[in-house]
């Protein structure tokens, strides 16, 4: 592939009659991957992570049941959903009868 070709943008490709489906990015068609069927199945360690400044081991160490402590980020604000390295998106806490889940907000 060129540079050229490279540095084309999607209303370029629009004006030479490409369709939709060519000028979304691929990972915005990952269903459409072959592979897609066994993709879709593989297990993932999810992790949400809230910034905790001035928490430090001896705090954790002396965490007890029931503990409430506060941090940083604003509860208004959407926590970042990972897995591993990779940011899949932004999610919130949901609490349904006593158990938190993370509902997913918007993908990164």
């Amino acid at each position: 592939m060129s540079d050229k070709a490279a540095t084309i943008l999607p209303t370029q490709l629009a004006l030479h009659g490409a369709t939709a489906q060519e000028i979304l990015p691929t990972m915005l068609q990952i269903d459409r991957h072959h592979a897609w069927p066994v993709l879709s199945q593989l297990p993932l360690h999810l992790t949400v992570s809230i910034p905790l400044s001035h928490f430090t081991v001896q705090h954790l160490l002396g965490l007890s049941v029931g503990q409430v402590f506060g941090s940083e980020w604003a509860h208004t604000e959407d926590l970042p959903l990972a897995t591993g390295v990779v940011k899949l998106g932004w999610c919130e806490f949901e609490v349904i009868e006593q158990v938190i889940g993370v509902r997913l907000t918007r993908l990164a």
